[in-house]
């Protein structure tokens, strides 16, 4: 004789089912949030040896960035192009958790500031830029390797903020981040400095940033950023790492 399930059966069935989908929802979640980080470290650590190939191909010479914020400049004096060459595929530029709505869409060209789309997830340090360095005409730019005194302590990538005028920009302008309590509201205008977590515009949000030696790491903002003079992005007061 043939036995069926009884609706109270089923239901005892359904309800498990339903228990066990809500306590592995949220494993599932994190531990997509935790590959995609992972894939930007990984991708904001091959910029960084792109740039020490780079640099051994032309004579210790750092790369240079060309599109200011506000969707000016001229992509092929970015580092973005520059770098092209070293880096791999053209998808190391682009974060796995990049939402912003500036990316040309699969439909058409998406949203723009003043023409032009986003072309990076991530920025570069100013501080190391020969064309948009924070106004030190009085000496030479930090534009080479032999330059900076801490390598291993100096910032040269970090994620990009995903709204507002930088976000179709190549790099940041760390000068104007200014002290406490204000420097990490201020670093988020430019950098997404909370994309791997800590609460937004605080000094506990962790992002990925890159060094001048070659290695990368998720990082809180405070042990990349303090002041403008203990700060990981100027070489002269490097501190990080």
């Amino acid at each position: 004789m043939r036995r069926a399930f009884t609706l109270i059966e089923l239901l005892v069935v359904i309800a498990i089912v339903a228990l066990l989908v809500s306590i592995l929802l949220p494993t599932l979640g994190s531990a997509r949030k935790a590959a995609r980080e992972v894939k930007c470290l990984a991708n904001i650590r091959s910029l960084q040896l792109a740039q020490l190939s780079y640099a051994d191909a032309y004579r210790g010479y750092l790369v240079d960035v060309g599109l200011p914020h506000g969707g000016f400049g001229d992509e092929k004096l970015s580092w973005i192009t520059r770098l092209a060459d070293f880096y791999g595929p053209a998808s190391t530029v682009r974060s796995p958790g990049d939402a912003s709505v500036y990316w040309p869409a699969p439909e058409g060209p998406g949203q723009t500031i003043n023409g032009r789309p986003r072309v990076a997830s991530y920025a570069m340090n100013n501080y190391l830029s020969r064309t948009y360095g924070p106004g030190l005409s009085d000496r030479e730019p930090f534009d080479r390797l032999e330059k900076i005194i801490a390598p291993a302590g100096t910032v040269q990538f970090m994620l990009l903020t995903e709204t507002g005028d930088y976000a179709v920009s190549d790099h940041v302008h760390a000068e104007n981040w200014g002290d406490e309590p204000s420097s990490a509201g201020r670093a988020s205008e430019q950098a997404a400095i909370a994309k791997w977590g800590g609460a937004p515009r605080t000094i506990g949000a962790i992002s990925n940033w890159s060094y001048l030696d070659g290695h990368a790491a998720a990082q809180r903002f405070d042990k990349v950023y303090r002041t403008r003079k203990k700060n990981a992005l100027n070489p002269e007061v490097a501190f990080g790492g």
